[in-house]
This record gives structure tokens, C-alpha cells and sequence, in this order.
């Protein structure tokens, strides 16, 4: 696929001065250490090109005892090119899982990757070019399950994030260490939903 975009929003990242400050009325011994986010317009226009896959399949040379098993993937890629082209990092992810349909109960079980996204641009005092925040690349995996108790009522378990994946965020540049990129961690562990469902 190819998708063409013009006059869209960059985000920023930077340490404010007293002068930026100043234009909104902020101390600057306050609020000088805090860093500032904000959106502008981006030069000149971006072409995203990349594919997009999918693929299922219902097993059916499995024995009879295995019915109703089905298999799913499906993947993306994308890749900027044009004028502003480096504000934007490849963007890669996928999914698959497998799932078993019966009659009184089905069960699915499901994988999903997001590569290494880029966030924003930093700029400030002592911050070398090119320095951006990152969230890294994650895999969570979820399992789904219905048992149907009559034809009004079954019972549901949702399993989100069953391994409790995080998702990490790092800021770092071209000469920035590994063991020096790491900045924040969001742990909010898994989730799980258990309860009846009625169709009336």
C-alpha cells in the first residue's frame, strides 16, 4: 500500500528557556526542570509506504477429536520516505494465535508484537541531535474462553496480558549507551474478566 500525507503534526520534546517561559507567565526556577511537549506542523509531505498480511485456516485433516481448530497471522510494515521522512520510525507489528470451536465452548489464544516505535524529537541544553523517546518493542498475549451452560446463559473468561508484558519507554541518541536509554517502565500487571453473559 501507499499513503501520501501533507501539513501533518510533528511532536517535540524540549527543556524550556526563561524566555519560553516567560511568554506564559511560569517561574522559571519552578518550572525550569520540567521538560515541555508540544505539536507543530511538519515541512513538505510524507509518503508511507509497506504491506499489510493476513492469513487463517481452519485445520480440517485433523482427527475428529481436534474439530474446529483454527490457526490466524497477520502482520504490518511501514516506511516513510519523502522531506520529513526521518521524524517517523519503521513501524512493524503482527499478530497469530489459534482458537477451538465446539459446539458448548470455544477457546482462542492470542499473540500480539508492536516493534520499536518513536515518539517525539528531545531537544534542549546538552542533548545531542537526533535524540528521540522510544517505546520498545512489546508482546502481549491474551486468552479468551465461552462455556455455554443452555441457550440463554454461558459462562466468559477474558485473560488480558497473561505473562504481565510491560511497556518500557527510553530516550536516547546516536552515541547515547544502551545501559543509559531506559526512562520509564508502565507495569499494570494482567487482566482478567470472569462472568455469566445472558441473550434474551
Amino acid at each position: 500500500f501507499r499513503r501520501d500525507f501533507e501539513n501533518f503534526f510533528g511532536t517535540l520534546i524540549f527543556n524550556p528557556t526563561p524566555e519560553f517561559l516567560g511568554l506564559y507567565g511560569l517561574d522559571p526556577e519552578v518550572y525550569g526542570d520540567y521538560e515541555v511537549t508540544t505539536q507543530y506542523n511538519q515541512p513538505g509531505s510524507v509518503r508511507m509506504t509497506g504491506f499489510d498480511f493476513n492469513y487463517k485456516q481452519a485445520l480440517t485433516f485433523l482427527p475428529h477429536w481436534a474439530r474446529g481448530v483454527q490457526v490466524f497471522a497477520n502482520a504490518s510494515k511501514q516506511q516513510a520516505s519523502g522531506i520529513s521522512a526521518g521524524q517517523f520510525t519503521p513501524s512493524r507489528s503482527g499478530s497469530w494465535g489459534i482458537s477451538l470451536n465446539r459446539e458448548k465452548y470455544s477457546l482462542r489464544v492470542n499473540w500480539n508484537y508492536r516493534g520499536e516505535k518513536r515518539l517525539g524529537l528531545i531537544q534542549g541544553r546538552s542533548i545531542q541531535p537526533d535524540t528521540y523517546v522510544y517505546e520498545t518493542p512489546r508482546l502481549y498475549v491474551d486468552v479468551n474462553g465461552d462455556y455455554a451452560l443452555s441457550k440463554r446463559f454461558a459462562l466468559f473468561a477474558n485473560l488480558r496480558n497473561i505473562r504481565d508484558a510491560s511497556d518500557n519507554i527510553e530516550k536516547y541518541g546516536p552515541e547515547t549507551p544502551k545501559n543509559a536509554r531506559f526512562n520509564f517502565r508502565g507495569s499494570y500487571g494482567a487482566l482478567w474478566t470472569l462472568g455469566l453473559r445472558g441473550s434474551f
